[in-house]
């Protein structure tokens, strides 16, 4: 084929760039158009924006709680968003516009004038090497690709929609708000921690699960009001003890940790298709994933960030900028510490076998520093690295979880990589790495129940005082014989 033939059957594309790209124009939110906004919101799982929602409620601010993802929020985030993305992206972009969508149908607003009475509020901009740290303008570019032009965002660590003046924003992420986050951040890991026990040993799920609904609606009405630091703790006081009354079964099941992406570990429905809740229906108790946990470890690395800032700081102004981080993280550590610790003794966790501990952030540096050096930051960092070893060590799990999403370049260094050095060190750990993408679950679900059945296997295996590697060989046994004997049943 001639040059001249090539060049003829060559499209070029519909759109060309004929300058440099700057994003996508942003309209902050003032003050003199606070009534006329609605703002909407939600955080990873439903309890975090229940328990969140109270603070908008007390501060009349017009909200609306989007509450849990579910599988069509891939859908649409695939639809409108750049291809190869993690799924952690389509699903909170996807909700969003799903939600939009909603608001459209529901009211007959225009695309426009939605744009003009709604905002998204979410996280994202802090988390590291990809995923959130690059997607402030995604967001705007799948709510532009949607009709909805000149859409706004609220996202924690962006300074998108910031204007000469902080006077002039209508919603700031003010030390008032902080609180209120942290705090329903917190009581969303507490009541998570007691569902995954009272899940698991209640001799009637459903009466526990009815209680863990009405313990929800407790919370949620101390923490509309505005004596909420008076009235949480002893509203959470009556809990424990409503907890404390549900009849729980005198056995120990073998115990399951989860650990993995901020995402794809502690979302808690479809975006990590609701694995503590099915681990539990299978027969096993499951560690509960805690968001407090990783607050703190991001506090540690930024303290250890502000540590080394001030020792190779190169003048008295980098050394201020570096100090004023330093005591910033101190603080917040210290006030989450004392809220977590404050909640956890009105609850009494410990009643109910609900699990609450936080492992200590210099521990599990050292535990990881040899193979994975503590301040090689961005995602998780060294945290699953240090939890595969230390437990490795207690010899406490009878099976170990990394769960991601697909293609996530940081979890896939640790789960697929670093680990595999673990594994020689602790060939008696039943690890297995899932890669989530919102629409597998068949595939994934099946390779963890191959797990859970190896887990159980092994819990019963100790209580006959085998070794750990007898256990290994036992459990692996038995999992092929099983395997086998389903393979003629299907013959």
């Amino acid at each position: 084929m001639t040059e001249k033939k090539i060049q003829n059957t060559v499209r070029p594309p519909k759109f060309v760039h004929q300058e440099q790209w700057e994003g996508y124009t942003y309209k902050p939110w003032l003050k003199k158009d606070k009534k006329n906004v609605t703002v909407m919101f939600n955080f990873l799982e439903r309890r975090k924006s229940y328990f969140l929602a109270a603070y908008f409620h007390r501060k009349k601010i017009n909200f609306i709680d989007m509450g849990d993802h579910v599988k069509e929020d891939v859908t649409y985030g695939k639809l409108y968003g750049n291809r190869m993305e993690c799924n952690p992206m389509y699903f909170t972009s996807g909700s969003m516009i799903r939600n939009l969508l909603k608001i459209e149908k529901e009211t007959g607003l225009s695309k426009e004038e939605i744009s003009k009475r709604y905002i998204f509020l979410c996280g994202g901009g802090q988390c590291g090497p990809c995923r959130y740290g690059m997607y402030p303008q995604e967001y705007l570019k799948v709510a532009n690709e949607a009709g909805f032009k000149d859409f706004r965002v609220l996202i924690f660590s962006s300074d998108l929609g910031k204007v000469p003046g902080s006077k002039q924003h209508a919603f700031k992420f003010d030390l008032p708000f902080r609180i209120n986050m942290g705090i329903a951040l917190i009581l969303a890991d507490l009541m998570h921690a007691a569902e995954c026990s009272l899940r698991a040993y209640a001799v009637n799920r459903k009466e526990a699960e009815a209680e863990l609904d009405k313990a929800d609606k407790m919370i949620r009405k101390a923490f509309e009001s505005r004596l909420y630091l008076w009235t949480l703790p002893r509203m959470l006081k009556k809990i424990g003890k409503m907890f404390a009354d549900i009849p729980l079964r005198d056995e120990q099941l073998p115990l399951i940790y989860v650990t993995g992406e901020f995402f794809a570990n502690l979302a808690h429905n479809d975006g990590n298709y609701h694995l503590r809740r099915f681990i539990t229906d299978e027969g096993c108790e499951v560690i509960p994933g805690s968001f407090t946990q990783r607050t703190l470890y991001d506090n540690w690395r930024r303290t250890v960030e502000a540590k080394r800032g001030i020792k190779y700081a190169s003048d008295p102004e980098e050394i201020a900028f570096f100090e004023k981080s330093l005591k910033k993280q101190r603080t917040s550590t210290k006030v989450i510490t004392y809220f977590y610790n404050k909640y956890v003794a009105a609850l009494n966790p410990a009643a109910y076998r609900s699990r609450t501990e936080l492992m200590d952030m210099d521990t599990l540096a050292e535990l990881a520093r040899k193979h994975y050096h503590p301040e090689i930051f961005g995602g998780e960092g060294n945290l699953e690295i240090a939890e595969a070893i230390h437990l490795a060590q207690e010899d406490a799990i009878d099976g170990f979880i990394s769960s991601k999403p697909f293609g996530c370049m940081p979890s896939s260094g640790v789960s697929d990589g670093v680990q595999a050095k673990v594994l020689s060190m602790f060939p008696e750990l039943n690890f297995l790495s899932i890669e989530t993408s919102g629409d597998n679950d068949v595939s994934i679900l099946s390779r963890v129940s191959m797990l859970l059945l190896k887990a159980k296997q092994r819990h019963a295996a100790k209580r006959n005082a085998l070794t750990p590697m007898e256990q290994v060989v036992s459990a692996e046994a038995e999992a092929e014989d099983a395997v086998a004997k389903r393979g003629e049943q299907f013959a």
